[in-house]
């Protein structure tokens, strides 16, 4: 294992590959029952991994999370048949030579390991992330700064679920679309500023129609807007 000199690891902007993992299928083992192995259990908990716990000791932090159905508690030391049977393993202890050691046994059998102590040693980060009807949005600074994470992701949010009706209507849009072979194309017309304009006005279906409905090309597919924009009293209402 190479040693690390925090002064070189500061030096360097790292580049991320993002991928999403589908929750229910991935086991996330955190190593360390202080303050940094319970936030990391509270994100992966509430994003439904299936989340283990391995610690001789378990802050009283951790006493909040006894309930959920997908957390298990492991009071012991670390060996290194503990990771084998895991996706993702957290290390989140102060001890030096065990994070190293655990660091060593991770890159043997090929898992990927996040070191709370400095995330750059790691091979992965999770990042701030925030869910509307049917987006969601994860996002990380690459200099390392969780709390302008936070802000910016908010930020976000606020601006994503002004699109979450379209979001709705392009994705069932494209489904009903999977033996078209104009697919592409009209995928590519609907996901534009302009369309999106007549969506808002809700005229959408009748332009879509005028394009690419008739008898050699039937789209059999109609939306409404479940939120308009506006209410008769004119206040926007499309987050209720």
């Amino acid at each position: 294992m190479p040693e690390y000199n925090s002064k070189n690891i500061l030096q360097y902007q790292i580049d991320y590959t993002n991928i999403s993992l589908i929750s229910n299928k991935i086991r996330v083992l955190i190593i360390g029952g202080g303050r940094a192995g319970f936030i990391k259990a509270k994100t992966f908990i509430k994003n439904g991994c299936m989340v283990t716990m391995l610690s001789k000791e378990f802050t009283n932090s951790f006493d909040e999370l006894k309930g959920s159905h997908n957390i298990e508690f492991i009071r012991d030391d670390y060996k290194q048949d503990y990771i084998l049977n895991y996706h993702l393993v957290i290390i989140a202890i102060d001890d030096n030579n065990t994070r190293e050691l655990i660091k060593k046994h991770c890159e043997k059998y090929c898992k990927l390991y996040s070191d709370s102590s400095e995330f750059r040693r790691g091979m992965f980060l999770v990042p701030c992330q925030r869910k509307t009807r049917y987006i969601n949005l994860s996002l990380n600074t690459k200099e390392g700064s969780p709390k302008t994470s936070v802000y910016l992701t908010n930020k976000l949010t606020d601006v994503a679920k002004a699109y979450d009706d379209f979001v709705d209507y392009c994705c069932k849009l494209r489904n009903s679309l999977k033996d078209n072979p104009l697919k592409n194309e009209i995928t590519n017309f609907v996901n534009t500023d302009d369309f999106y304009f007549f969506f808002e006005k809700n005229v959408h279906n009748k332009v879509l129609k005028m394009f690419y409905g008739g008898n050699e090309i039937e789209i059999n597919f109609s939306y409404e807007k479940k939120y308009p924009s506006t209410d008769s009293n004119g206040f926007n209402n499309r987050y209720d």
